[in-house]
C-alpha cells in the first residue's frame, strides 16, 4: 500500500529524503522510508523541477557565477540560473541610473598646481606642498568609505548626493579666492575632495543594484566617466585659464560641476525593494563581519597591489619622455592616449567579464599590465615604444576600476555589497600614494633613472595577478569556471 502511494508522487523533490527518514501516509497510517531506499522506487522522479530549483537556489549575489552549485557541493553548469534578468529587462530606468552614475564619476579632481605656483604664490611655496592638495583630496575617496553608508542610512542617498554636490562645487569656487596654501587644503583638498568622494561612493553603491546579468558591462560604462573626465578636463581648464585666468577658471568649473552633479543627484535613486540598513544599528549599516571573510581580505590585498601601481606610469611618463629627448607636448600626448584607451579598456573588460567571468578577466588584464611594464616600458627609448606601452598598459589597466565593484559584489553578495565596496575603498587609501612611494625609491637609488617606477609597476601588477588567482581558487577550485 505504501509502495503504491509513493508511486503516485511524480514530482517529489529528492531533498525531502536526504539525511533523515521521511513518513508518507495515504490512509491515516504511516510508512517509514529510509533515504537509502529511495533508489528502490523507480517511479519517483528525483530530477529537480523549476520550482525545486527556485526553492533551493537563492537569487544570485553577483550574476557572474554561471556554474551553480548542486546540493552535494559540486558544480553543474546545466542547472538553470534563477536570476533577476526578467525584472531587469522590464525596468528601463536602470539606464538612467547608469547615465547618472556616469555623470557623478566624470566629476574628477582638478588642481591647477602650475597656476598657483606661478601666479598666486610666485614660487614662495614648495611644489611638494602644492602636490599634496590633490593627493589629500584623492585620499578622501577611501577615507569616506565607512562614513558614507552611515550618512545614507540617516538621510537617504539623494540627500548625501546633494550634500556632496554642494561641497564639491563650493570647494572649487572658494579655491579661486585662496591666497595661502592652507586655504587650498581646506577648499580644494577637504571640501572638494569630500564632495567628490560622496558622489563617487554613492554612485558605486547604488548602480550595481539595478543590474544583474550585465553588471560588468554596466559598471565599465559608468566608471569610464572618470576616464572621460580626466581626458577632457585638462583641455577645458587650460583654455579657461589662458582666456579668463585661473580664478575664473575655478569659478566656472564650480558652477558647471554644480549643474552636472545636481542632474546626477536628481536622477540617481536606490532600487525599490533592496534591503536598507536600520538607522539605529551601526553594525547593520557597516557590516564589519565582511572583514572576517578570507576571500574579501585576499581581494583587498590584490586591490592594494594593483591600485598602488595603477597611477605610476601616467604620473611619470611626461618626465620620462623629456628625459629621453622628447618634447613636452609629446609627453602630454602620451597621457591623453592613456586616458582615451583606459576608457575603452574599462568598457571592454566589463563586457568580457559578463561573458567569461570578472575574476578571470581581471587576472588576464593584471598579468598583461605587469608584463608590459617589465618588458616594454623598461626598454622604451623612443616615442613609438612609449606609445606602444601606454596603449597596451592603458587599455589593460582599465580593469582595475571597472571590475572592482562586480568582483566585490561576487564576494559579498548584493545585500552586503554597500558595506563591502565602502570598506574596500577605505582599505585602498594607502595604495593611492603609490606614485610617491615609487618616487621615494627613485630618490634613494638613482634620481635620473625611472627603473624603480618600472619595476614597482610591473612587479606589483604581477603579484596582484597571482593573489587574484588564489582568490579564484578560494571561490571555485575549477580552473576554467566562470567567475
Amino acid at each position: 500500500m505504501a509502495r503504491n502511494s509513493i508511486s503516485g508522487i511524480h514530482k517529489l523533490p529528492k531533498i525531502a529524503f536526504e539525511n533523515q527518514d521521511s513518513r508518507i501516509s495515504s490512509d491515516g497510517g504511516s510508512t517509514i522510508i529510509s533515504s537509502s531506499q529511495i533508489t528502490d522506487f523507480g517511479a519517483i522522479n528525483t530530477q529537480p523541477t523549476r520550482l525545486d530549483r527556485l526553492l533551493r537556489t537563492s537569487i544570485p549575489d553577483s550574476g557572474y557565477l554561471s556554474d551553480k552549485k548542486t546540493e552535494d557541493g559540486s558544480y553543474n553548469p546545466e542547472i538553470e540560473e534563477i536570476t533577476l534578468n526578467e525584472e531587469e529587462e522590464e525596468d528601463p530606468y536602470r539606464w538612467v541610473i547608469l547615465f547618472s552614475g556616469f555623470l557623478a564619476q566624470a566629476i574628477s579632481m582638478c588642481v591647477m598646481q602650475d597656476y598657483f605656483d606661478r601666479e598666486v604664490f610666485k614660487g614662495a611655496v614648495d611644489s611638494t606642498q602644492l602636490s599634496f592638495v590633490g593627493t589629500i583630496g584623492f585620499a578622501f575617496c577611501g577615507l569616506m568609505g565607512p562614513i558614507t553608508p552611515f550618512f545614507m542610512s540617516l538621510v537617504g542617498a539623494r540627500w548625501v548626493l546633494f550634500f556632496g554636490t554642494v561641497l564639491i562645487s563650493a570647494g572649487l569656487i572658494l579655491a579661486s579666492f585662496s591666497t595661502q596654501v592652507w586655504q587650498l587644503y581646506i577648499t580644494q583638498s577637504v571640501m572638494h575632495g569630500m564632495g567628490a568622494a560622496l558622489l563617487y561612493i554613492v554612485s558605486m553603491s547604488i548602480s550595481p543594484q539595478w543590474f544583474v546579468k550585465r553588471r560588468g558591462f554596466a559598471m565599465g560604462i559608468m566608471v569610464s566617466g572618470s576616464g572621460i573626465g580626466g581626458l577632457i578636463m585638462p583641455f577645458v581648464m587650460t583654455h579657461l585659464n589662458e582666456s579668463l585666468g585661473g580664478a575664473w577658471c575655478y569659478r566656472i568649473l564650480g558652477i558647471a560641476t554644480f549643474v552636472v552633479s545636481m542632474l546626477s543627484t536628481i536622477l540617481l535613486r536606490e532600487k525599490p525593494g533592496v534591503p536598507k540598513a536600520k538607522k539605529t544599528q551601526l553594525s547593520e549599516i557597516i557590516d564589519l563581519s565582511i572583514c572576517k571573510d578570507s576571500k574579501f581580505v585576499i581581494w583587498c590585498i590584490a586591490g592594494n597591489l594593483s591600485m598602488m601601481s595603477y597611477f605610476i606610469p601616467a604620473f611619470y611618463l611626461p618626465s620620462h619622455a623629456t628625459k629621453i629627448g622628447l618634447l613636452p607636448s609629446q609627453g602630454s600626448i602620451l597621457v591623453a592616449v592613456f586616458s582615451a584607451v583606459n576608457v575603452l579598456g574599462r568598457i571592454v573588460s566589463g563586457y568580457l567579464g559578463d561573458h567569461i567571468g570578472v575574476v578571470n578577466v581581471d587576472i588576464i588584464f593584471l598579468f598583461i599590465c605587469g608584463l608590459s611594464s617589465l618588458f616594454i616600458w623598461t626598454f622604451a627609448n623612443s616615442f613609438v615604444t612609449l606609445l606602444i606601452f601606454i596603449v597596451i598598459y592603458g587599455f589593460m589597466s582599465g580593469a582595475v576600476f571597472s571590475l572592482l565593484a562586480p568582483i566585490t559584489a561576487a564576494i559579498t553578495g548584493m545585500e552586503k555589497y554597500p558595506s563591502g565596496i565602502c570598506l574596500y575603498l577605505f582599505f585602498m587609501t594607502a595604495a593611492r600614494f603609490g606614485p610617491s612611494f615609487a618616487g621615494a625609491i627613485q630618490t634613494a637609488t638613482d634620481k635620473h633613472s625611472f627603473f624603480s617606477q618600472q619595476m614597482v609597476t610591473g612587479l606589483a601588477f604581477i603579484l596582484s595577478a597571482f593573489v587574484t588567482v588564489f582568490l579564484k581558487y578560494k571561490m571555485q577550485p575549477k580552473m576554467f569556471a566562470k567567475i
